[in-house]
């Protein structure tokens, strides 16, 4: 029997947002596995009818997927009704809710990439199975997504014309109805519903790596030159080189993003700047000395390497050389990594077998295998972060690490574990891991190291993240990280000196004759 709704019970809160989302982060359940639950042979099939479910059922479809057993009531009410539809209201009949578009609405905020959200939208509202869908069921997952954009804090009204303009471009044949490779082809080529669905990290060079990003001051589009409006003033920045653009101008074409590989061995070791133009308002020229001002545009200049900034007609002046600035230790600058031929399954080279598998992270579009060229008197570092440890924190000191180093030098630790970072280190003879996380991550990196069998075992440093960072107090890097600047903590790791560690292997042997417990 369906738990009744409390006419108290208001819309949605951003209290109620900030709950969902901590949930969604931590469930281990996908969307299409719940849906299983509903089918005609599922342990919920009574709560569906037809294609809707009764409010006891939406409960229980959010206490399945967020695998949470005392899911506040108040909040499943206001779930429920951002999802009733307005005729079933209107006519006093009983509260139901599409199963499609919980479903859909939930997949798109699931980890996951982009193409497969498409394909399963599509789907799911593909009632017959014929492979289009009509103009009135694309409208219901435009809804869904404007649904999903409003509780990710995006302003919808900056979305709306660019969805929009994606559904007259969808589709090519006029045909009225949309199939699947149109629908995906569109998709994919829509920037802002691409960081909407979650864009990945990409091994295309030069591709920036969008987020969604509010700015507490005036900033300027890269694309139109024209300043990023409304209250929020939200745009598309790139987490790489901080190049901002509008979302409706992100699909026009914008400049590319940093280079963070050379094309071949023989540029390895030319340095040079990478400039990147606009919003360094309020910012000093290091080669004046003076403060860079805004004239109601963009202004200015910043090198993604070494971070300096410029006045436009300093940048004329500035050595070509690029010296990677202050952490010039740390990064490992792209002309410090070439593409060769990958090697064949099993091969050896230099003592040590080859990895199979490599990561995306470390290709290029053609297949060619990325790698290192020292650079001397540098200890690169190369960066290992769990984005979950800390709640948030992870994921803004990932995103700070993209930008301070190599985005090729960070490695989210949730797409394939460490083995990818330390491969792609270990023909080098001189570098230094930086673990983001608590004990349980430092562990496993540890344990990594000692099965990767490295020509050298490399030192490692903590930043503490989250709770029970008990080594991390041990070697006086503090029991957490509280939002201090990443640089200094960069500095203050290249001026740490090295201490040996004990590392115990554990084995708990019963005792056969006393009486079994709890294992």
């Amino acid at each position: 029997m369906a738990a009744p709704v409390d006419p108290e019970v208001k819309e949605l809160n951003p209290v109620d947002f900030i709950q969902l989302q901590q949930y969604i982060e931590y469930c281990s359940l996908k969307v299409k596995d719940v849906l299983r639950e509903f089918d005609a042979d599922g342990r919920l099939a009574q709560h569906r009818h037809g294609e809707r479910i009764n409010e006891e059922g939406f409960r229980l479809f959010l206490k399945t997927y967020l695998e949470v057993g005392d899911l506040p009531l108040d909040l499943c009410q206001r779930l429920f009704r951002s999802f009733e539809n307005s005729q079933s209201a209107q006519d006093g009949s009983a509260k139901e809710v599409y199963l499609k578009d919980v479903s859909c609405y939930f997949s798109l905020l699931e980890d996951g990439q982009p193409r497969d959200k498409l394909e399963f939208a599509f789907k799911l509202y593909d009632r017959d199975g014929n492979g289009v869908l009509d103009s009135s069921e694309v409208d219901r997952i435009i809804a869904q997504m404007m649904h999903a954009a409003d509780y990710l804090g995006w302003d919808v009204s900056e979305l709306r014309p660019v969805l929009k303009d994606m559904m007259v471009a969808i589709d090519a044949d006029s045909s009225g109805t949309v199939s699947l490779d149109e629908w995906v082809e569109g998709g994919m080529n829509n920037i802002p519903l691409l960081v909407l669905l979650g864009l990945k990290m990409t091994q295309k060079d030069g591709q920036h790596l969008w987020r969604m990003k509010h700015f507490n001051k005036p900033v300027y589009c890269g694309v139109c030159q024209n300043m990023l409006l409304g209250l929020r003033k939200q745009g598309l920045c790139c987490t790489s080189c901080k190049y901002t653009v509008h979302g409706r101008c992100a699909n026009r074409s914008t400049a590319p993003c940093t280079r963070t590989y050379v094309k071949s061995k023989k540029e390895t070791g030319v340095p040079a700047h990478d400039w990147v133009i606009g919003n360094c308002d309020s910012g000093k020229c290091d080669k004046c000395q003076k403060k860079i001002k805004s004239y109601q545009g963009l202004s200015g200049k910043h090198c993604v390497w070494c971070h300096t900034m410029r006045h436009d007609e300093c940048v004329a002046h500035e050595p070509i050389e690029c010296t990677r600035g202050p952490l010039r230790d740390h990064v490992l600058p792209p002309w410090a990594i070439y593409p060769v031929i990958k090697e064949r399954r099993g091969e050896v080279k230099n003592g040590c077998p080859t990895a199979t598998e490599e990561s995306e992270l470390n290709t290029t579009p053609d297949g060619q295998v990325l790698q290192i060229s020292p650079v001397a008197n540098t200890h690169p570092l190369l960066v290992f972060v769990n984005p979950k440890s800390g709640g948030k924190q992870g994921e803004k000191v990932l995103r700070k690490f993209q930008y301070l180093l190599n985005p090729r030098q960070v490695f989210n630790l949730l797409n394939g574990g460490p083995a990818q970072g330390l491969s792609f280190f270990r023909n080098l003879k001189d570098y230094r891991i930086l673990v983001c996380g608590g004990d349980g991550t430092v562990g496993w990196i540890l344990d990594a190291i000692d099965k990767a069998n490295l020509l050298v075992r490399p030192p490692v440093a903590v930043l503490p993240l989250g709770t029970g960072n008990d080594l991390a107090r041990c070697l006086r890097w503090g029991g957490g990280y509280d939002g201090v600047d990443l640089g200094r903590v960069l500095k203050e790791l290249e001026g740490s000196s090295p201490v040996l560690m004990d590392r115990w292997s554990v084995q708990v042997v019963t005792d056969p004759d006393q009486e079994e417990g709890d294992p």
